[in-house]
């Protein structure tokens, strides 16, 4: 893997690895930029020769900034002088000054890629731009919100009729870094068997059940939870369906028995808590238990 690095007017720009939140960025050499992954934070450093740059940048109150956009929005702070980066040359002289700066780009994030510019701008005493450079590159959106099997969704097995709170799956619902999520509605689908079979499906969450729907229709359910699950940013939840299982159910093999689960993504009702907006998973496969036989 390469690091990106550019010059601009004798200014050379090069990653800065500062520890910060998430730890330290890489960028990715491409053709014509760089690729700015899941983690969030860019950091840039810089390295200036002494005589012009020292003159107008460090004594005379001249600045250089580091602006990140994305998307319309921009995020800028100013690099800050650390220490001199190179050793003294023979007669003691300070022949170079570092510094650099760890930008947060969480907020330039969406929920595609998005093209990125990192701007580098450097300005005299009056205000004036006296150098600048840019290149661009792409960051990728933050993996949402996600549904996947649980590895602990219980094995095929046989369940009598008759029997009451019975597992057929366990779906992990997990968030990203960036959003905080409420799930509101969710609608279960059968795959096997008939409708008359399983009736008081039920979610839990844990030990507490979050919802229940008395019976399918066409192989589908629609349980409306009894409050607004709420899942931070960073998190997740596995949820557990349960069913009871008629007295005059039909019996199958486990081979042609019933699996509950999530067909679509629309089939999840959710909101980003802080916006309002309608959130579907990201990346949606259909998400199944395993097929339970019925004797």
């Amino acid at each position: 893997m390469k690091i990106f690095t550019f010059v601009i007017c004798g200014i050379l720009l090069l990653p800065l690895f500062t520890s910060a939140a998430g730890g330290p960025f890489t960028i990715t050499s491409l053709t014509n930029g760089f690729v700015i992954t899941e983690n969030e934070d860019i950091p840039i450093g810089i390295a200036t020769n002494k005589g012009f740059w020292e003159d107008q940048i460090l004594k005379l109150g001249g600045k250089i900034t580091v602006h990140a956009s994305a998307g319309g929005k921009t995020v800028s702070q100013p690099i800050e002088w650390l220490a001199p980066v190179v050793p003294r040359n023979p007669v003691a002289r300070i022949t170079a000054y570092g510094g650099g700066v760890v930008l947060d780009a969480n907020p330039l994030r969406g929920r595609t890629a998005l093209p990125l510019a990192i701007l580098v701008e450097v300005r005299n005493q009056n205000g004036k731009v006296i150098a600048s450079s840019e290149v661009k590159g792409t960051i990728l959106p933050a993996h949402q919100f996600t549904i996947s099997l649980s590895a602990n969704t219980p094995p095929s097995t046989y369940y009598e009729r008759g029997d009451t709170w019975k597992n057929f799956s366990a779906i992990v619902f997990a968030t990203g870094p960036y959003d905080s999520i409420g799930v509101q509605q969710i609608t279960l689908t059968r795959d096997g068997g008939t409708d008359t079979d399983l009736l008081n499906i039920q979610i839990f969450d844990g030990s507490t059940r979050i919802g229940t729907a008395s019976s399918f229709l066409n192989g589908k359910t629609v349980i409306n939870l009894d409050f607004l699950l709420v899942m931070p940013e960073g998190v997740n939840k596995t949820l557990t369906i349960k069913a009871d299982i008629d007295s005059n159910a039909n019996t199958y093999r486990i081979q042609d028995g019933i699996s509950l689960g999530i067909a679509d993504s629309s089939d999840v009702e959710a909101v980003n808590i802080e916006t309002g907006d309608v959130f579907a998973p990201d990346n949606f496969a259909p998400v199944f238990g395993n097929p339970m036989g019925i004797e």
